[in-house]
């Protein structure tokens, strides 16, 4: 058994209280623990990859395609690869959203 605690983690990103640490990696799959600091937005972007967004805690507002999805915490959101989509902290406390990545071979 292995334990893994985000802030021990050397972040991937951190730039404008948006933090992305990288918690797990198997053949094919990444899990990324992102945190956001109240009004930090991580700006819409695209990836070839599918991935899946957890609000893991707080609520996180989604930017995906044209569109706006508020998750509470304890909502999965699917998301295409190559889609734009983006995360958005529009509230007064930290949020963390897990990203897991679908990478392909």
């Amino acid at each position: 058994m292995e334990i893994t605690k985000p802030n021990e983690i050397t972040p991937l990103y951190d730039k404008g209280g948006v933090t992305g640490r990288r918690i797990s990696a198997r053949p094919g799959v990444e899990i990324i623990h992102m945190s956001l600091e109240p009004g930090a937005v991580l700006a819409p972007h695209t990836t070839p990859f599918d991935a899946q967004f957890f609000a893991h805690q707080g609520t996180a507002v989604f930017m995906v395609g044209d569109g706006e999805i508020t998750a509470t915490q304890g909502t999965l959101l699917d998301c295409p690869g190559s889609t734009p989509h983006g995360i958005r902290n529009d509230t007064e406390a930290p949020i963390a959203v897990l990203v897991i990545k679908y990478l392909k071979p």
